[in-house]
């Protein structure tokens, strides 16, 4: 009877334990749904709180620009691929206004302003002997750039077509992060167009800002579309103009004061200083030696030079400036004159450089247009009384002559003109015409004299001679 007692007591034990324990089981699981409910709802709260929004709002800008980070870094490595900086300056003076000898000058002075600026210059495309945007051959034609480069070993330089290049990358990666952001994150081109001449009329040199330029060179539109002034979604441009009293450019102390006028005012940001140019002189107190020619002319020089013997009498006769009328006794003068060189010195061979036309009926010059029958007369007395050698007759720059895509440098004036520069200054005896019978203050003929003035010691007989009219 005992036994059955504690049995039975035993299973009310059991069975109060198991109630306790599903009860608690179910307390808990009540419990922890109701914390995760509280955990949902204060994640809820959290996310919308206007404390936190913003952040959400800048975790959501950080993955967006996880998006765009890529194409910022490919501009920024556009960029150290052209200019060796995150962002590129370029310098482009994209016309230089005068013929190869003058605008060989002001290459150099604005190598000086691209130094001082730390911008990349643009190597402007040459022709007809010119410096200019709307020639068609690349600026190696003319010039060693390897040279050039070691003349001035701290600017960086970069054709016409890296320019072009590197604008239409730019406008690639501009237009898919804009794109992918459906905002302006890239702008457009940044550009500083200047107009930079020598005014004669004003006392004092005078910088300021003017209205779009409406005419400005039909050449630029060549980068388009990548470079499109007159679209203000592609470029973005200021215009100013500086009119430069030749006052300021007269002395090496006057240039002094000068080129730091120019440096403050051409100190921009913009990414393009777009200029044009025509100064007719140096910017800097310093003037910077010749820019090199390059191997291929210096080449032909010297195989001229060859033929001649390596003994001649260079002439440099420019017809353009003359009085037409007085030819017949200048070219009478120009012949008395040689003889006599030819006997004291015991030169047998003469070679000239003229504007005068020599492979068409037009002259080598641009601006001589109107040549008459005292030229072909003056020029006819003197084949008459000599053998005269010019770069045609000698076979000069056949190489290139023989190619078609070279046909528009030969009519007028050209790379032949840089060609027969290098054969005067190599010249043993130099003459050049006297007024009425020639340009005097001819940029050419004084490029020629300074270079024969440093070489005098190789056995020069002379820097420069000119004949005189009979009497």
């Amino acid at each position: 009877m005992l036994a059955i007692q504690i049995t039975k007591a035993s299973l009310l034990i059991c069975f109060f334990f198991i109630l306790w324990y599903l009860l608690y089981e179910q307390n808990k699981l009540f419990l922890t749904g109701e914390q995760a409910n509280n955990t949902e709802t204060l994640t809820e709260v959290h996310l919308s709180s206007p404390s936190t929004l913003s952040s959400n709002i800048t975790l959501n800008t950080i993955n967006n620009n996880d998006s765009i980070e890529n194409p910022l870094n490919e501009l920024k490595e556009l960029n150290k691929r052209y200019c060796g900086n995150p962002t590129c300056k370029f310098l482009f003076v994209y016309n230089f206004g005068e013929q190869e000898t003058k605008a060989n000058l002001h290459f150099r002075s604005f190598s000086q302003l691209a130094e001082k600026l730390n911008r990349t210059m643009i190597l402007t495309n040459v022709g007809s002997s010119q410096i200019s945007v709307c020639q068609n051959f690349s600026f190696n034609l003319y010039y060693n750039v390897t040279l050039l480069k070691k003349e001035f070993p701290n600017v960086l330089y970069k054709s016409e077509d890296d320019f072009i290049l590197w604008l239409k990358e730019r406008d690639q990666i501009k237009n898919k992060l804009n794109n992918i952001n459906n905002n302006e994150v890239i702008p457009p081109l940044s550009i500083l167009h200047s107009n930079l001449r020598r005014y004669d009329i004003t006392s004092e040199t005078i910088y300021r800002n003017v209205k779009p330029v409406v005419s400005l060179s039909e050449c630029l539109s060549k980068f388009g579309p990548f470079m499109n002034l007159t679209d203000p979604n592609n470029s973005r441009v200021k215009y100013t103009i500086m009119d430069i009293t030749k006052f300021d450019l007269k002395t090496e102390q006057s240039r002094a004061k000068f080129s730091k006028l120019l440096i403050d005012d051409l100190s921009v940001n913009e990414e393009i200083l777009l200029v044009n140019s025509y100064v007719l002189d140096p910017l800097f107190p310093v003037i910077m030696p010749v820019i090199p020619y390059n191997d291929y002319i210096l080449n032909e020089a010297q195989k001229l030079k060859e033929k001649l013997s390596s003994s001649y009498i260079g002439i440099h006769w420019r017809l353009e400036q003359s009085r037409p009328e007085l030819l017949p006794e200048c070219a009478q003068g120009l012949i008395i004159t040689l003889n006599k060189i030819m006997k004291e010195e015991g030169i047998e061979n003469i070679y000239l450089a003229t504007d005068y036309p020599l492979l068409s009926s037009s002259s080598q010059s641009d601006t001589f247009t109107k040549i008459t029958n005292y030229h072909h007369d003056a020029i006819r007395m003197l084949n008459e009384t000599f053998k005269i050698n010019t770069w045609v007759s000698l076979g000069g720059l056949e190489q290139l002559r023989k190619n078609e895509k070279y046909d528009t440098e030969f009519i007028g004036p050209g790379i032949q003109g840089i060609l027969d520069k290098l054969v005067c200054v190599n010249s043993n005896y130099f003459i050049a015409g006297p007024k009425g019978c020639s340009r005097i203050l001819s940029t050419f003929t004084k490029a020629i004299a300074d270079e024969r003035s440093n070489r005098l010691d190789s056995g020069l007989l002379n820097v420069i001679d000119r004949w005189k009219i009979p009497l």
